[in-house]
């Protein structure tokens, strides 16, 4: 009996010893899967961090442009408010009286000369230009926000020229009618 047991310890510790090598395997295939999945845990936590990187990105470019474009529509505001009073609509224009020569606009142009079209070429796009350019130099305008900030400036200086364009026309409705009105009486 004893030889009996030999063999079944013998075979318990080679069974053993089989089963022992297979679970440290079986362990080493489990690591390494670990290390897989840790990886690519890893590279997805990496991703999702540029990903919330970008979006803070564009959200401040965004909100810039919420501000840029709300301060230049309080600015219409305030210049439209100053165009419905006639004297201060005249000032801002650069409209005044010159002795001998009558009313004439900030380049100089007497009432006479005055076009009755609204010119929409007149806005200098080098001002513009320059602008973003010192912008874009200082660090504060990537390409985007410059070709968006350099498009409102365009449509708020548009805006602006056609209220400037309106003040010269009603002037020069009111120096028609003085004239008819003078042929009349």
């Amino acid at each position: 009996m004893a030889a009996g047991e030999d063999i079944a310890m013998s075979g318990l510790k080679s069974l053993s010893g089989q089963s022992c090598d297979t679970w440290k395997e079986g362990m080493e295939r489990n690591q390494s899967q670990v290390d897989v999945l840790q990886e690519k845990v890893n590279e997805i936590k990496a991703s999702i961090q540029g990903s919330e990187e970008d979006s803070k990105k564009e959200l401040e470019v965004l909100w810039r442009r919420v501000k840029t474009t709300a301060t230049l529509l309080t600015y219409l505001k305030s210049k439209a408010r100053i165009m419905a009073i006639p004297h201060l609509a005249h000032t801002s224009c650069g409209i005044k009286k010159l002795d001998g020569v009558g009313v004439v606009d900030k380049d100089g142009v007497p009432l006479s000369d005055w076009s009755r079209n609204v010119d929409l070429s007149s806005f200098d796009e080098e001002d513009a230009e320059s602008w973003i350019g010192i912008s874009r130099h200082q660090g504060l305008l990537d390409e985007q926000d410059a070709v968006y900030l350099g498009e409102i400036l365009n449509s708020v200086q548009m805006v602006t020229d056609v209220m400037e364009a309106l003040v010269k026309r009603v002037l020069l409705a009111e120096s028609d009618t003085a004239l008819e009105e003078e042929k009349v009486s």
